[in-house]
């Protein structure tokens, strides 16, 4: 284990002693939403923020966090077959299927992401959640486990799901900080990606077309995709995805007001950020302020089967981020010491370097530290220097 703590630390020195100073709220831009943050996708960069730790409910943004949930676990051609504890009250949003209907998971994202289909969101915990004699309300406690297990590897400290959908009930929140973080893990799943930034879909047996729910993906140029939320509770939600050049944003805005004033907040927010950058930029200045990052949860997977020798590898996994050395940025905010630096994985599974310097900590070290030993008696002992033996 010593070459394992040895690899945990070496991932933690670039961020040790980095902190930012708190960015300000944006009074400027007006924007009504309760809770907001703009960011930076690539570098995590905090340009506007407000009340963006407050713990508040996020309504189907939460669906998001259930989109790579989904992806760890199962391929794309997974069948998933509906029942009855999948279908939802008129009031909820829905994807639109019966009990007893057969869909891809494929199909099961686009109709959770694109209409948001509560039904959709259950019926992908219910079933990649599920193991032999399980419940239906078991299995999708045991996928929300696995979801709120993600959460915490990644050091987010806002957070807590209690259901794959977001409906409101007691317990379940996040914050603006937090969906922006997880948005930047959740933008490196190429899929994710794609369902965001379509406009409709029909689903492989041809029973369903789903349509995108959020209007700026015909609205706002910059848009490659995002995800919408609205109940009681959380008021009207946005996070969306934006690229000019190539710099990218992330703008979350919690809590707006209808009709459309929370989608002018978002497209407000994503301007700005795009603004700041380019001044930034120009001026060569270094960054001062927040920065929005993560652990990457596969070190923790990994020191887990390490321990107990399980395998944890999943299905789709996060391309590489577009940067020098193939890393995020570091994992930090300004009010709390860093864990560890954000690192991407690649496609196909757990980083290959990560693999190679386990075994080489685990393994090698401690052969490499005998063999030093036992030489240095030996030529103690050629030498007349030392009289006792190499072994005891």
């Amino acid at each position: 284990m010593f070459g394992l703590a040895f690899l945990l630390f070496l991932t933690m020195l670039p961020a040790l002693g980095i902190r930012g100073t708190a960015a300000q709220e944006a009074d400027q831009l007006e924007v009504n939403s309760k809770h907001y943050i703009v960011i930076n996708a690539d570098s995590g960069d905090v340009f506007a923020q407000k009340g963006a730790h407050d713990q508040v409910a996020i309504a189907s943004l939460t669906k998001v966090f259930t989109a790579v949930e989904a992806l760890e676990l199962a391929p794309l051609d997974t069948l998933i077959t509906t029942n009855e504890s999948d279908l939802m009250s008129a009031d909820a949003t829905t994807m639109g299927f019966g009990p007893g209907e057969t869909y891809t998971l494929k199909d099961m994202l686009y109709g959770m992401l694109l209409p948001s289909g509560n039904d959709a969101a259950h019926a992908i915990a219910r079933s990649l959640g599920a193991k032999p004699g399980d419940s239906d309300d078991q299995a999708v406690k045991r996928f929300m486990d696995l979801i709120n297990q993600r959460i915490t590897d990644m050091g987010l400290k806002d957070t807590h799901l209690v259901n794959p959908h977001g409906w409101g009930v007691p317990g379940h929140h996040s914050s603006a900080w937090d969906v922006a973080t997880f948005m930047r893990y959740a933008m490196n799943f190429s899929t994710i990606v794609e369902i965001m930034g379509t406009s409709s879909y029909t689903t492989s047996n041809g029973l369903i077309t789903v349509t995108q729910s959020n209007k700026m993906i015909n609205t706002y140029a910059p848009l490659i995709g995002g995800k919408t939320g609205y109940d009681n509770d959380a008021g009207w939600c946005l996070v969306n995805l934006a690229q000019e050049d190539k710099t990218k944003m992330i703008a979350v805005t919690l809590d707006g007001v209808a009709p459309d004033d929370w989608y002018d907040d978002n497209r407000v927010l994503l301007d700005y950020g795009f603004s700041q950058q380019t001044a930034l930029t120009q001026s060569k200045a270094a960054f001062s302020g927040d920065v929005v990052g993560y652990v990457d949860p596969a070190a923790a997977q990994i020191s887990r089967s390490v321990k107990t020798g399980a395998n944890v590898s999943g299905q789709e996994k996060p391309i590489a981020k577009v940067s020098n050395d193939n890393a995020a940025p570091v994992a930090l905010t300004a009010q709390e010491p860093p864990a560890a630096t954000s690192i991407i994985k690649k496609e196909g599974g757990p980083p290959t370097w990560w693999i190679g310097a386990v075994v080489f900590g685990l393994v090698l070290i401690p052969g490499l530290i005998t063999y030093r030993i036992r030489w240095s008696r030996a030529n103690r002992i050629r030498h007349g220097v030392d009289t006792t033996t190499a072994d005891h």
